[in-house]
């Protein structure tokens, strides 16, 4: 392409009340129209590096970086008054205003799509976005990603407040309250950047953490991404985290459908979820028939046999078989004929007193250890034979 050509935009007159964004570009220089094409994807969709630019007509990336910014301007220039136009850059005002001055570039441009009101692209709204002087586009440095955001707010300003918090989490070590924390950063900020009015919206605070990189929110609290707590990433933290929010016991099976509604973004697979279950016996504890608790609930899992051990030295007394199904079935969801056959079989642990009446074998309440061990080998030596 010859960069060489010469354009006056000021005898340029278009009527672009009627042009497609696309036509207006052509009344960009030559080497303009291309940077702003590639760079802001609007015929393939996909967005092309300053850098790639320059090495495939071997330019310099700061050339391509200005010719891209007097393409924004003669495009500024092109699209002033025109309400097509002007009507995206006031939506998009509106909302930076309503959610507190500033939005992650997605979730703005997002939001302009979804009022189903313009015609344009998702590449063809950043691009009249990017343009405008009130409205400032914030690149994604090594602590933001990229963004959108309105004055009064500035880079310097967000820059320190990230530095702020990332100070704030590295003393503390660990997450804390979603709004506990905005009192706090409002109490470190509103005085000293008094005019910058967004600061004493909730909404700034939030939309703002979304966009600082090492930093979530997640179930009422905020925290560094390695926070387990604000960012469970594993299986493992996922199950944990699903059974702590329903605080009962469930079976495997309801396990993917019920992690699915809060981390959504992934298909969670039925025999992962019970693998992990398995594997982790020490957070998650088998009830029987598929059913699983958690260990911090007081469950301890372990057989039918050694459950009735501990009913018995827990309430250190004689006990109806009624009354030994009612305890072990909090803990282990078998049937009452089960429990009865464990208490019949091991005679050498349960003692018969009465009918429907068990005690525990004296000797086992001093040497338990001892007593299933022995159990164990008989079974051995049985199966031996």
């Amino acid at each position: 392409m010859n960069f060489n050509v010469k354009m006056d935009d000021k005898k340029i007159n278009v009527n672009i009340d009627t042009s497609h964004l696309k036509d207006v570009l052509q009344y960009c220089k030559p080497k303009e129209q291309l940077v702003l094409m590639k760079k802001f994807g609007i015929l393939t969709g996909s967005e092309i590096p300053l850098q790639r630019i320059g090495k495939e007509y071997s330019l310099t990336r700061e050339r391509v970086r200005q010719i891209e910014s007097q393409a924004l301007m003669r495009f500024r220039r092109l699209i002033v008054g025109n309400n097509k136009y002007i009507s995206v850059l006031n939506e998009a005002k509106r909302i930076l205003e309503e959610a507190g001055g500033i939005l992650l570039e997605d979730s703005l441009i997002s939001k302009l799509i979804n009022l189903k009101r313009f015609e344009f692209t998702k590449q063809e709204i950043k691009l009249i976005l990017v343009s405008d002087f009130d409205i400032t586009y914030l690149k994604r440095n090594r602590f933001i990603n990229k963004c959108f955001y309105i004055d009064n707010l500035f880079e310097d300003f967000l820059t320190n407040m990230v530095i702020f918090i990332k100070d704030f989490f590295d003393t503390r070590g660990k997450s804390i309250g979603l709004y506990e924390f905005i009192d706090i950063l409002k109490t470190e900020f509103t005085k000293k950047y008094d005019y910058i009015t967004f600061l004493k919206n909730d909404l700034f605070y939030i939309n703002f953490f979304s966009a600082i990189r090492d930093i979530k929110v997640f179930d009422g609290k905020v925290g560094l991404l390695s926070y387990t707590d604000v960012n469970p990433k594993t299986i493992k933290l996922k199950i944990l985290y699903t059974m702590r929010r329903l605080k009962k016991p469930l079976h495997f099976q309801e396990l993917p459908a019920k992690i699915m509604e809060w981390f959504p973004t992934k298909n969670i697979k039925l025999n992962t979820v019970h693998n992990e279950l398995v594997k982790n016996n020490d957070l998650f504890v088998n009830l029987g028939l598929g059913i699983y608790g958690l260990t911090e609930w007081g469950y301890k899992g372990g057989t039918v046999m050694e459950i009735i051990i501990r009913i018995f030295k827990k309430n250190q007394r004689q006990m109806s078989v009624k009354e030994i199904s009612k305890e072990l079935l909090k803990e282990k969801m078998v049937s009452p004929n089960t429990i009865l056959l464990n208490l019949q079989k091991y005679k050498v642990i349960f003692e018969r007193v009465d009918k429907g009446v068990y005690k525990l074998v004296d000797e086992v309440v001093d040497k338990e250890e001892d007593a299933i061990a022995a159990i164990g080998k008989n079974s051995i030596n049985k199966k031996k034979k």
